[in-house]
């Protein structure tokens, strides 16, 4: 009797082959709750084989990009705690910890990039579905021609080319400290690719252009970064949109889509939000203060299109111009603009979140300015982002463009050369010989070695 319940039970289950295929079709959030059906799914879903299947799949099919929430939580000793919460879902995803005062850098599909912007600390990559994170090689440093280091700051952003198939991290480095007359200086563009061989390259250099904390994160859109850039040509301020192709690495500069000197706009990156993928394209979310205070969000050519155009004029659209009201411009406090859901456009400025369906009915007024549909007071952060010393610290920002994989950057984990091991080895070596020496003899009073 037994026995024939357990042929009829192996009969009614599903082989494992098929099982196999059925879950590597399905979305990527149905997959992680299919692991919780049973030990035999959750194997299934946790082979890499399986992850690095799914993801070929899911990348190449098109799919609509989400929003997270990414909170940091930082108490001074210890590392830092990041926490990631899903907008689509409400629902959170995982914590991890991070090294201390690192930042985010930039989303590229399913992976975060953190680093830190001054010093040759290595970046780190973080799939928030599975948890999982992954310090690359750090990257060499930068030597002048005068043989002398340079006191440079860093910009690092991941990119996936969709031909390749590959994951990229470039290292954008500029001098920390920038004369504002001073037209001589360059910016340094280092690679690695993920899980290659060779380690960091240096790919080349733009003269004349640097990085800044108070640029809007890069944005990854098809395999391309955007990479907001300033210059100072004449000892007048501009700006200027680095896009650089993942795959084949080249650049090229494209200017923003607003002037310092029209009225309006004013002399500080403070008025730019973090650019975000609006519908496949390039979006920046501008402020302007004059004659009233609105929001304006500025869509980019695709970069398929732009090869051909030549007039600065045709590189960005103005899709919308939505008013703020009498709300005040507060410098120096988080902001961020999004897509969520495919359809309602976010706009963040400290503690107020803006809304506006993009395809609902706005009432609009004379010169072209829409409305906000929505005004949503949030609620103050437990700790203050400004803290120092020995208080913790809390912040957090919503970033677009993100889209769920199985993925696990340790996939990239390149073990240590036995160049390194042999270094590793000869000084252990080294080192305990000299202890074990120091151990037979002790001086004596006359400074003559004795026998212990």
């Amino acid at each position: 009797m037994e026995r024939r319940q357990e042929s009829e039970r192996r009969g009614r289950e599903i082989p494992i082959e098929i099982l196999r295929d059925i879950l590597v079709r399905l979305p990527t959030e149905d997959v992680v709750r299919s692991s919780c059906v049973s030990k035999l799914w959750r194997r299934i879903v946790g082979d890499p084989s399986f992850r690095e299947l799914h993801h070929a799949d899911h990348v190449a099919a098109p799919s609509e990009s989400e929003a997270l929430l990414v909170s940091e939580y930082r108490v001074p000793g210890r590392r830092d705690e990041v926490s990631f919460f899903n907008l689509s879902s409400g629902k959170a995803m995982c914590h991890v910890a991070i090294p201390s005062s690192y930042s985010l850098m930039n989303v590229c599909n399913g992976f975060i990039c953190f680093a830190l912007d001054y010093d040759q600390a290595p970046a780190v990559v973080c799939n928030p579905v599975t948890g999982e994170t992954l310090e690359l090689p750090e990257a060499p440093l930068i030597i002048s021609e005068e043989e002398d280091r340079i006191d440079l700051s860093h910009l690092f952003v991941l990119g996936f080319s969709p031909h390749t198939r590959e994951y990229k991290m470039f290292r954008l480095s500029s001098p920390s400290y920038i004369p504002y007359t001073d037209t001589n200086h360059k910016i340094y563009i280092a690679v690695y690719t993920l899980g290659g061989k060779g380690g960091w390259r240096q790919c080349s250099y733009l003269s004349q252009f640097c990085t800044s904390n108070r640029l809007p994160l890069p944005v990854h859109i098809d395999g391309h970064l955007y990479v907001p850039l300033e210059t100072r040509l004449s000892g007048e301020r501009t700006a200027g949109m680095l896009v650089l192709d993942v795959a084949t690495e080249t650049h090229r500069m494209y200017r923003l889509p607003y002037d310092y000197c029209h009225d309006g706009y004013h002399e500080s990156w403070e008025m730019l939000a973090d650019g975000f993928e609006l519908n496949g394209q390039m979006c920046l979310a501008v402020n302007v203060l004059r004659p009233r205070r609105n929001v304006q969000f500025w869509v980019m050519t695709p970069t398929d299109e732009l090869e051909d155009k030549d007039d600065d004029k045709l590189f960005w659209d103005l899709r919308y111009c939505l008013d703020r009201g009498n709300d005040s411009f507060k410098f120096g406090t988080p902001r961020a603009a999004w897509l969520d859901n495919d359809q309602m456009l976010c706009y963040r400025h400290a503690e107020v979140l803006y809304k506006h369906d993009t395809r609902g009915y706005s009432s609009s007024s004379n010169d072209g300015t829409l409305s906000f549909d929505k005004k949503v007071e949030l609620p103050r952060a437990p700790y203050p982002s400004s803290s120092r010393y020995s208080s913790p610290t809390y912040r957090w920002n919503i970033y677009g463009g993100y889209r769920p994989s199985l993925l696990s950057p340790l996939t990239f984990a390149v073990p240590p050369s036995q160049g390194d091991k042999g270094k590793k080895r000869q000084f252990e070596h080294t080192l305990l010989g000299a202890i074990t020496q120091s151990k037979r003899c002790i001086m004596g009073p006359a400074g003559r070695s004795a026998p212990r």
